[in-house]
């Protein structure tokens, strides 16, 4: 008896074996990962016409004073990683350092950029231009990967900066 049992169970073990060398198992489903590296400040003094000349953007219906306000200039690293093909929108928000709350209005609030990644692990840097804030005090880039639904995939915060003199004429 306690060979047969032996047997049946070498065999359930060698039929197991056989089995997933002839019908392989289910792959695992694939990463979905999107990251951002903490937003490097560049320049606290960047003309807005220099930032679209340097990124190979449009001046198209701006005028000289438009193309002469000076903001901040910051650099973030985008990682996606199984979004091949997905819509991907980079947004950035000036936030008040001591608050923690955003700016309001869409002029401190905005979509930087549509991405869609052509591999399924892609790397970029992306430049960012924010106006100066309204006022003086200390204050952070907020930066967010939303999909399609405008759902957060991954969030970075810039070291805070303060603005000593408010813009002005």
């Amino acid at each position: 008896m306690a060979t047969t049992i032996g047997i049946l169970s070498s065999s359930t073990s060698l039929f197991d074996w056989f089995k997933g060398k002839v019908i392989p198992s289910t792959p695992p489903p694939a990463k979905i990962d999107a990251s951002l590296t903490t937003p490097m400040l560049l320049s606290a003094s960047k003309p807005l016409g220099d930032y679209l000349s340097d990124t190979n953007q449009p001046t198209d219906g701006l005028d000289a004073f438009q193309l002469a306000e000076r903001g901040y200039e910051f650099l973030v690293g985008i990682h996606l990683q199984g979004n091949q093909g997905q819509r991907i929108i980079l947004r950035w928000s000036l936030v008040d350092a001591a608050s923690g709350n955003p700016l309001s209005g869409p002029t401190y609030n905005q979509d930087a950029a549509a991405l869609r990644a052509r591999v399924q692990d892609q790397e970029r840097q992306w430049p960012l231009w924010t106006p100066s804030p309204p006022t003086r005090g200390r204050f952070l880039l907020r930066v967010t990967l939303l999909d399609d639904k405008r759902r957060p995939l991954a969030e970075a915060e810039s070291a805070p900066f303060t603005l000593r003199k408010a813009p002005g004429p």
